[in-house]
């Protein structure tokens, strides 16, 4: 038994080690936070940008847009919005609330920027709540082991800097989880009432945070097993959860109500069946790719394997980590798995259940093994995961920091004579200045002025209504009627090769490309290098405005 000083020491130790784990977390996670900026890469980012903005613009809570929901991200981002007006306002950075307009429309860095500080602040808390429900159910050396590993996995860090709805709606469900492990020990009313509130925020953030169901009712029929004489008021509890975290969900978003009708359109434009590039192939295929791809990428096919052992011995060492933590994960696994869709950044809420699994497995190595051999193997086996999962993150990083799209960009001012008028695909705020005509492929609408469309501020709703269904807007998706409107001298073409992974899918998006390739010829291409450059391959292609061929509208002939 330790004495008092040895565990006040050993507190310190450990309260220390956190501290330093966050600084290290916080430091991987701020360095090249403000990559592509003015440019935006990540194509979700901007409807969050124009969603918020919209609110200020129009003193309205109504979002118009759900389709994560994304909510409470909106919500926050509207305030965050806010008070980068009040302080550019009080600091004299800008004279009004239409100069601050401008100002975005410039460089939409100016709200980019603090959107992305704040989803890094999500990620932070993520690594503490980690730490907090390791610690908990296997003790202070499992919750440094998991804080450690979660902070320097490549796609934690990746989408702690991306303003998205993943990173915020994994620190609710890790406080719904921290809820849980309280209803199995204790079971009391406010447990349940706190798991409830916590599984409707994160409704509020994103649908499929829906699945942290079963950890709640594993966590009650835990209880219950244990406290046979207490199951009928456990089931009432249980029961009540429904009804407060649909009044939490509803109070956090309220217009899913109030605006049913665009809540259901926009859920039927998130359910498709093909994207480009993210197409999957049937559940077991799906299955192992998330498996063999994002998360061996992320903790190494040993950590991988680590996870699977910390995941059989975590149920062994502690029921409730079975019935909650195992049960969550593997409900997620199968639910993403069952998507006719593949995306990477679906496993971020699991990142921290599998670093804790990963934790658990290292931590009962050195509690079985506690001789000098045993933990030096222990050491070497968690050297070969933090190892590689350093290199991969810093070629990430490298990645993010040297684009494709920045590479273009770079070679267009060179190159690209003043007074041109260029085709863009990416929202390539950085060459705004360049004097150029920009005209940009938006569906229905065909090519739009994009000087023109910024000055109107024309809302995301609109673009939704060119959008028309279609799974992503660039000029394989026009409609073929509009080509006349896509008359230029250049065009800078970066989703080309993601139709070429699925020819028969979408062989009338690549006729339309390579019809407009062949009104000129590609001048220059930029391709991705594994740990130096990352991004699409961009195609540089001058162009014939003249030609004959942009009068013929059947671009399938």
């Amino acid at each position: 038994m330790l004495t008092a000083p040895r565990s006040r020491q050993k507190h310190r130790l450990v309260t220390v080690s956190v501290f330093a784990i966050l600084i290290v977390a916080a430091l991987l996670r701020l360095r090249g936070i403000a990559f592509g900026l003015p440019a935006l890469y990540d194509p979700d980012e901007p409807i969050f940008l124009l969603t918020a903005l919209k609110l200020l613009r129009n003193r309205t809570l109504n979002p118009g847009w759900f389709g994560h929901p994304g909510t409470t991200t909106i919500y926050a981002l509207a305030l965050i919005d806010l008070a980068v007006l009040g302080i550019g306002m009080v600091t004299g950075r800008f004279a009004s609330v239409q100069d601050f307009g401008k100002a975005i429309y410039a460089d939409p860095g100016v709200v980019i920027l603090p959107g992305r500080w704040f989803i890094v602040v999500c990620g932070l808390a993520t690594i503490l709540l980690t730490f907090v429900l390791a610690r908990r159910l296997f003790g202070a050396r499992a919750g440094v082991l998991a804080a450690g590993l979660l902070t320097i996995d490549p796609i934690h860090i990746k989408y702690s800097q991306i303003i998205r709805t993943d990173m915020h709606e994994t620190v609710f469900l890790l406080l719904c989880m921290l809820a849980c492990v309280n209803i199995a020990r204790r079971g009391r009313m406010a447990d349940y009432a706190w798991a409830a509130l916590w599984l409707g925020l994160a409704c509020a953030t994103k649908w499929p945070a829906v699945t942290v169901v079963v950890s709640i009712i594993g966590a009650a029929g835990y209880h219950m097993a244990h406290n046979r004489e207490m199951r009928h008021l456990q089931l009432v509890r249980l029961i009540l959860v429904g009804p407060l975290a649909l009044a939490a969900l509803v109070a956090a978003s309220p217009f899913l109500v109030l605006d049913l009708h665009t809540v259901l359109v926009n859920l039927s434009g998130e359910a498709r069946t093909h994207h480009p590039g993210a197409t999957g192939q049937g559940f077991w295929w799906n299955a192992g790719w998330y498996v063999s791809h994002p998360l061996r990428d992320a903790v190494t096919a040993l950590g991988v394997g680590l996870a699977a052992i910390g995941f059989a011995v975590g149920a062994r060492r502690a029921a409730v980590f079975a019935v909650t933590i195992a049960s969550f994960a593997i409900i997620s696994l199968i639910a993403v798995s069952a998507q006719a869709l593949l995306w990477e950044r679906w496993i971020v809420p699991l990142l921290p259940f599998v670093a804790i699994a990963m934790a658990v497995a290292l931590d009962t190595a050195i509690r079985r093994f506690a001789t000098p051999l045993g933990r030096m193997g222990s050491a070497m086996v968690l050297g070969a995961v933090v190892i590689p999962s350093l290199i991969a993150g810093e070629a990430a990083s490298a990645e993010r920091a040297h684009d494709t799209r920045a590479e273009a960009s770079t070679w267009a001012r060179a190159h690209i004579p003043p007074g041109s008028s260029v085709i863009v695909e990416q929202l390539a705020f950085d060459l705004l200045r360049t004097g150029w005509r920009f005209l940009y492929p938006v569906g229905d609408a065909g090519c739009v002025d994009v000087a023109a469309s910024l000055r109107a501020k024309i809302p995301y709703s609109t673009i939704e209504r060119w959008r028309a269904g279609r799974p992503v807007i660039d000029f394989g998706t026009i409609a073929p009627e509009t080509f006349p409107t896509c008359r230029a001298d250049y065009a800078i073409i970066v989703d080309y090769d993601r139709y070429l992974f699925e020819p028969q899918t979408y062989a009338a998006e690549l006729r339309t490309y390579r019809r407009l390739i062949g009104q000129g010829a590609i001048v220059a291409t930029f391709r991705a290098t594994h740990g130096k450059i990352g991004g699409p391959t961009v195609r540089i292609v001058r162009l014939n405005p003249r030609s004959s061929g942009w009068h013929v509208v059947d671009p399938v002939s």
